[in-house]
């Protein structure tokens, strides 16, 4: 029994000691000799704390004493992180861990070699330095791109206004009047195209300024499904309203809520067939949650075409409706959005059934009437 344990411990990964009473080293296995690169001759009989560079010393020395104790600090046995010293030079760093052996006051000492996890958390660690560099390099980029785009685009879109209006003469072909309504509608794209990115850019880096307070939703609701009235009626789709009375205020940015509202209504009418409806509603959940839906009519989306929907600049194309000409941000963004509010969002689809679009404020954000 004594020659199968002993061929055990040879065989353990980790490095494995015996100390007599004083500290001193009586044992070593295979895996602690390959540690130290020391065999048991050399070691035999010298401190166990010589094995450990001069700043882990003490530490080793305090759980050797800890160890002797009989109260709690003896009890609570949790192991320590230690350098190890080589025979040949350099450190390795190891976890220790001490236990007494039965009655006796001898020790067992268990050594694991941590070289790969600090590898690899120093890679992480890296890794995490560079995207974080990667993603303030980006926000500065854009911030300062942002104000040198804006200023030309606002000279596009406020000349084009003032000559498709014709406050200085008429324009007598038609054809410069339908130019100008495209640079118009295009400089728009543009500008909206930068604020989407600009905002994405700030959520990423955690610079999105929000300012939470007490916010209606259903008065939210309301009023976006009445400012895009004009766009449903031109495609004859009704927008139906469903919100009830008993859903209290919410804790959230009410002008990123709005936006959130703006862009999935929008979504949903540019998405739904002509002559049909979308469905915005509100519910006071029984665990004290609050939802917000938006149902539209549309085509509905596949499992794989639903998470392309929420990746930034993807647009899904559709053979029986006109294709949106959007930016491929709206989603991702109003995602982004919803999270900065500290709500979840979702999306649930199948083909030939439509797209409903939940947004879900938990009990914590929630105020009691």
């Amino acid at each position: 029994r004594v020659s199968e344990l002993e061929n055990i411990l040879e065989t353990a990964a980790d490095g494995i000691l015996v100390l007599d009473g004083d500290g001193r080293i009586e044992s070593i296995n295979a895996s602690g000799e390959a540690l130290f690169n020391r065999r048991l001759s050399e070691l035999q009989g010298s401190p166990f704390k010589a094995l450990f560079a001069n700043e882990s010393q003490p530490v080793v020395q305090q759980y050797l004493s800890n160890l002797a104790e009989t109260g709690i600090s003896g009890i609570m046995n949790q192991g320590q992180e230690v350098l190890g010293h080589k025979a040949k030079g350099g450190m390795i760093p190891l976890f220790l861990t001490l236990g007494k052996i039965g009655e006796t006051d001898r020790i067992c000492a268990v050594l694991r070699d941590l070289s790969s996890w600090k590898k690899s958390e120093e890679e992480l660690v890296k890794a995490r330095r560079s995207a974080e560099t990667a993603s303030e390099q980006k926000s500065q980029f854009l911030s300062r791109m942002s104000h040198e785009i804006r200023e030309p685009l606002n000279a596009i879109i406020g000349f084009s206004d003032v000559m498709i209006d014709e406050r200085f003469g008429p324009i007598n072909n038609y054809r410069y009047k339908g130019y100008l309504k495209d640079i118009n509608r295009s400089g728009i794209h543009v500008l909206d195209l930068v604020n989407d990115l600009l905002d994405i850019s700030k959520i990423e880096a955690g610079k999105l300024e929000l300012s939470y307070e007490a916010v209606d939703l259903n008065q939210l609701a309301a009023e976006t499904v009445a400012l895009l009235q004009p766009q449903a009626n031109e495609k004859r789709i009704i927008i139906r309203t469903s919100l009830s009375r008993a859903v209290p205020k919410v804790v959230a940015d009410a002008r990123s809520i709005r936006q959130i509202i703006l862009n999935l209504v929008s979504n949903a009418i540019k998405h739904s067939p002509r002559n049909s409806q979308v469905i915005v509603s509100t519910i006071f959940e029984e665990n004290g949650e609050v939802g917000l839906r938006i149902r539209d009519t549309g085509r509905g989306m596949t499992e794989a075409e639903l998470a392309r929907a929420l990746e930034p600049f993807s647009q899904l194309g559709d053979d029986r409706m006109e294709r949106g000409g959007g930016s491929g941000l709206g989603l991702p963004l109003t995602k982004a959005l919803v999270e900065a509010n500290r709500a979840y969002f979702e999306l649930e689809s199948e083909p030939g059934e439509g797209t409903i679009a939940h947004i879900q404020f938990p009990s914590q954000r929630v105020l009691a009437d």
